[in-house]
């Protein structure tokens, strides 16, 4: 997933006509997101990647099978992304304000999912925030959102 980004990125820096479907493509970014988040402090819990599952077929009206493939291939293939860049760089070109603090507020939920934040998830959450511009207030709104709907 991540190198299909890639090769559409280098594609793109060729000049050489692509197919971009944006759609699938916000999708394939939003799971890889999340998924960082899922392992960020290096293990993979089942109430991560369920809460992971959930979200991505809930926000982008996938069926199961489908947002499961969808997690699967993020988790699998998340060890190949080189930098936070080439995801937020997307983020930043095809997402309003609202659909960046609801990502950030899905990465809260998926760091919650476990019952505990890692120092390395709230890292990476504070990161992304960051290279989306996300104004800080909605990032702590995103925060206490998720963590008044995990309790």
């Amino acid at each position: 997933m991540l190198q299909q980004i890639r090769k559409l990125f280098d594609q793109i820096g060729r000049g050489q006509s692509v197919e971009v479907h944006p759609e699938k493509d916000v999708r394939m970014i939003s799971a890889a997101l999340l998924a960082e988040i899922a392992t960020a402090d290096h293990k993979v819990d089942e109430r991560e990647t369920v809460a992971l599952k959930n979200l991505l077929q809930a926000h982008y009206q996938l069926d199961s099978a489908s947002a499961q493939e969808l997690v699967e291939r993020a988790l699998a293939e998340r060890q190949e992304a080189t930098s936070l860049y080439e995801f937020t760089q997307t983020v930043n070109s095809n997402f309003s304000e609202r659909d960046k603090y609801l990502l950030v507020k899905q990465m809260w939920q998926v760091a919650y999912a476990d019952g505990e934040i890692d120092a390395f998830e709230e890292h990476l959450i504070r990161r992304v925030a960051d290279l989306i511009y996300l104004p800080h207030g909605l990032f702590t709104r995103a925060r206490a959102e998720a963590r008044d709907e995990s309790e």
